[in-house]
Order: C-alpha cells, then structure tokens, then sequence
C-alpha cells in the first residue's frame, strides 16, 4: 500500500521536509541499505587491499586501472542520467494510469440509486446485483495479476465464500463454453439487468440506460487496460539495459572511484580527485544513493499490483467498492434531508467557519462593498461635474 505522508507536509516548511528523511516504511534507506552495505564493504576491502597487501608495483598497476576507469565514469555519467530519466518517467506514467484505471463502484452506484426506482424486493436485488457484478469482474481480472489478490480469492469458490458469486451464476458460468478468460460476463449481466429494469419501467428513460451501459463499458475498458498494462511490460531488453547500466557503473566505481596514495605514482600529473585521501567515498555515495534510489523508485513500481510498500493496495480498493456501492444502492435511495432555505440567502447571517472567517468574503461583505463602491462613484462624478463647471 502506498505511504501516506501528506499530513506531514501540510505546511510546506523546511522542517517538515527534513523530518520525512526519518520515514523507514517506504523510504529510501528501507530499499537501499542492503545494496550500499554491500558496495560499501567491497569498496572497503579493494581499498585495504591495496593499501596494505599490493607491494610498489602492483599498486603503480593498479593505480594506472583506477585513473583509466576514472576516464570512463565521467564521460558516462550523464549517459547514465538520461536512460534513468526516461525509464522513471515511463514506468511512473504506466504507475498513476493502472491505478486510474482499476475503477471503482461510487460513481455507477450513484446513478444506479437515481435511475432505477422503487423499493420492491426486485428493484432492490437488481440494483445490489449490479454492484456485485461489478466487484466479481474486478476480483476475477485481478486475482489473475496480483499476488495479494490472489491469495484472497485463489479460486471461483472462494469467490462464492466470499459472497460475490452464488451458485447458479457459478454453474452459468462454469456451462459458458470459451478457451477465453469469461471476464466480461458477469458485465453482461448486469447489463442484461438495466435492459429488464427498463422493459419493467423501472427505469424512467433509455437516455438513462445509455447512460448506465456508458459507465459499465468504461469500467470494463479500465480493467482491461490494467490487464493489457500487465500482459505486455515494459519490453524486457529495455529493463536490463537500465538495471545493468545503473549497476555495472557502480561496480566500476569499486575501482574508479579509488583513492591513491599520492607517494606511490611516478607520473608528473596527478587528478585532483587523487590530490587528497579522504578514505571514505563521500561523492560516490551521494551519487549512489540517488542514482540507484533513482533505479529502485522504477523497479518498485514496476508492478503496482504486488507486495512492495508502495503498490497499489487492491485489495482495499475491492473491499470498499463493495461495500460503498451496496450502502449507496440501499440507503441512499429517495432518502433526501428535508430542504430548508439556507442561512445566506439573508446578509444578516455570516458563515459559521471560526476564526478562518475574516479572511474570506461572505454575502454581508459582498452587500458593504456594493454599497461603498456606489458611494466612490457617485462622489467621482460630482467631482467631475465641478471641475467641468
């Protein structure tokens, strides 16, 4: 499930940014502690290696490997940045578009309660079977791509435990010979509902129904466009290419990114990176934790319907719509609060918002405002009027 932090940042200051950097669940320390840990200790013991094992000419060798792979980090590094950039950018635009596209019941329910009418048994069974098809199709296509759903609902029958499918609509679609995925009968259902309901003149009119067979082919075509998201990836070559260049660099500057012992060469120039022995690879560092955070940003959203701290949480979102679009078809239905004439249709009532109020402009203010720009005019044009007399 995505990391909610937006409260900690509801007031844009430094401090508040600075503490996000604590977070661990999500964060950059929690996906990148192993892989640093790991670079880090090998770093070390190249270093201690040379340092203390390599006798004077094998560290003169290996001193002339380090300043060639020096040559090599440099000139690659914008390289690295560009491909890290495009990749990010894609994957995070595949990311947000799944997740608009998993849908939900809300906006369906709420047209349900408004155009099929009454409050017989039978009106009542269509409008939560509608609903409840639409969360069966959405737990059918998503138990085929996402791991946590999966576990939930590994199986048809457990689709029947848990109340989405009963047992003629599981024989009707046991029976539905086809070497295809049946996705889409369930959809056709609750179509076939709405088009009885209207034959019942439940519902008032066929623009209605257009309306209602409108936002269930758009449900059907949101789920189908996370199922196509999921059955054709990102090509694969591309994928290696980014996660071996992102490593392969970092690897290479195991010994780039060496310090030398100035005493030890004989060549006249010596790079400034070498000129000081800082010992520990403070730059490097800095460039791996946002390089490979940057890399590891892509692969954790890679696939949005799995188990990572920032995946899309798909299980919650097939409970809720369940349940939301059940309480709007049931209790939401002719229930409307009796209507009374609201309090600012008379200046003399200012809106009740606490001490937040004075900063906005309410109806009594708008009625004091008129009444003194009317005043500035008035005086404006008798001042006019005299001076032309």
């Amino acid at each position: 499930m995505t990391i909610s932090y937006s409260d900690d940042v509801a007031k844009s200051t430094t401090w508040n940014f600075f503490k996000l950097l604590f977070r661990w669940k999500g964060s950059l320390w929690k996906v990148l502690w192993a892989e640093l840990t790991l670079w880090l200790t090998c770093y070390t013991l190249l270093s201690l290696i040379y340092r203390f094992l390599l006798t004077d000419a094998q560290k003169l060798t290996f001193e002339s490997i380090v300043k060639f792979w020096a040559n090599f980090t440099g000139r690659e590094f914008v390289s690295l940045t560009f491909i890290l950039g495009f990749f990010v950018s894609l994957v995070i635009s595949r990311w947000w578009d799944m997740y608009q596209s998993i849908g939900g019941t809300e906006k369906m329910a709420l047209h349900i309660a408004s155009y099929i009418e009454g409050d017989d048994e039978e009106t009542v069974t269509i409008r939560r079977n509608i609903i409840r098809y639409m969360v069966l199709v959405q737990a059918m296509v998503l138990s085929k791509l996402s791991h946590p759903v999966r576990r939930r609902f590994p199986n048809m029958e457990a689709l029947k435990t848990a109340g989405l499918i009963n047992d003629t609509e599981l024989h009707a679609m046991n029976n539905f010979e086809s070497i295809h995925p049946k996705h889409w009968l369930p959809i056709y259902w609750a179509m076939a509902l709405i088009k009885q309901a209207r034959k019942d003149e439940k519902i008032a009119s066929d623009t209605y129904v257009i309306d209602l067979y409108s936002k269930l082919s758009d449900y059907r075509g949101g789920l189908g466009k996370v199922s196509s998201y999921m059955s054709v990836p990102i090509p694969l070559a591309y994928t290696q290419v980014v996660f071996l260049a992102v490593r392969l660099y970092f690897v290479i500057a195991l010994i780039a990114e060496q310090y030398l012992l100035s005493g030890n060469t004989k060549q006249p120039e010596i790079f400034v990176k070498f000129a000081v022995d800082l010992y520990f690879p403070f730059a490097t560092v800095i460039q791996f934790l946002f390089y490979v955070g940057w890399a590891k940003v892509a692969e954790s959203l890679f696939n949005p319907l799995g188990n990572d701290d920032d995946d899309i949480a798909v299980n919650n979102i097939v409970t809720r719509n369940l349940q939301i679009g059940l309480a709007i078809v049931d209790n939401a239905v002719d229930k409307v609060p009796a209507q009374i004439r609201d309090p600012y249709s008379n200046t003399g009532h200012d809106a009740p918002f606490g001490e937040e109020k004075e900063h906005y402009i309410f109806p009594v203010q708008l009625q004091d405002i008129r009444e003194r720009a009317q005043s500035l005019a008035g005086t404006v044009e008798d001042t006019v009027r005299k001076l032309h007399v």
